[in-house]
């Protein structure tokens, strides 16, 4: 306890969504933002965990006409202000103590069918080597720790590497990021092969980033992939 005041002392925790410092002793949210930590709402899209406006549809739009690779989707958030916002600030700001607070809210939504799924491994999506120099840490690894952590789930961060340095995703259409990740992720050849994995990114716009991933899990022989996200576009 005592180190914790002298920690917040030296480093006021602050919000994980205005990014405003919080009084001491509170963690992550502020009062004021509390109200923005909703989960999407049913019905939802059975294959990406997209919101969907018609519940007589499984499937939104978008993954009714596409082969997505993985089984189905575990998003947390709709892809708006102020949680756009925060992962942005995660990932370009310097922000990595976020990263911990989405990991627990995964945890609590969806940890306990996780566990009932009998996942064998989180698998973060990987930055190239050059990314993860300039960046100095991968939200996506540092958010399956803390889902880890919360589910005794193991993360495996020695099976999916990038091997291509690709453009930023957020440039492209939907046409050109499935074509920039084509081919940028790789799998190794391992001995102990998990068989249902996770895959754990920050953002789902389109899917090119999880189906790519899955793609190269597949060619090791790993047989059910889902995937866990903070939250998901409205892209269709």
């Amino acid at each position: 306890m005592k180190y914790r005041i002298i920690k917040d002392l030296l480093f006021p925790p602050r919000c994980v969504l205005c990014d405003e410092v919080v009084p001491m002793g509170r963690f992550a949210v502020c009062d004021n933002c509390r109200r923005y930590i909703r989960p999407i709402e049913e019905p939802r899209c059975m294959r990406c965990g997209k919101k969907i406006e018609d519940e007589t549809k499984e499937y939104c739009l978008d993954c009714s006409r596409k082969d997505r690779g993985y089984i189905k989707g575990y998003p947390c958030f709709d892809y708006i202000t102020p949680i756009s916002d925060s992962v942005l600030r995660m990932k370009y700001h310097d922000r990595p103590q976020y990263a911990s607070f989405y990991g627990r809210e995964i945890a609590s939504l969806f940890g306990n069918e996780f566990k009932s799924m009998g996942i064998d491994a989180l698998i973060p999506v990987p930055l190239h080597k050059n990314r993860l120099r300039k960046r100095g840490y991968n939200q996506a690894e540092l958010i399956a720790l803390a889902l880890s952590k919360e589910t005794g789930i193991p993360v495996r961060n020695d099976i999916l590497y990038r091997e291509s340095e690709t453009v930023a995703q957020k440039k492209l259409s939907n046409e050109e990021r499935e074509k920039n990740l084509y081919n940028a992720f790789r799998a190794r050849e391992i001995k102990d092969v998990p068989r249902k994995v996770i895959i754990v990114d920050d953002i789902y716009t389109t899917g090119s980033t999880i189906g790519a991933s899955a793609k190269a899990l597949r060619g090791i022989g790993i047989k059910e992939i889902y995937y866990t996200s903070i939250c998901i576009g409205n892209v269709v």
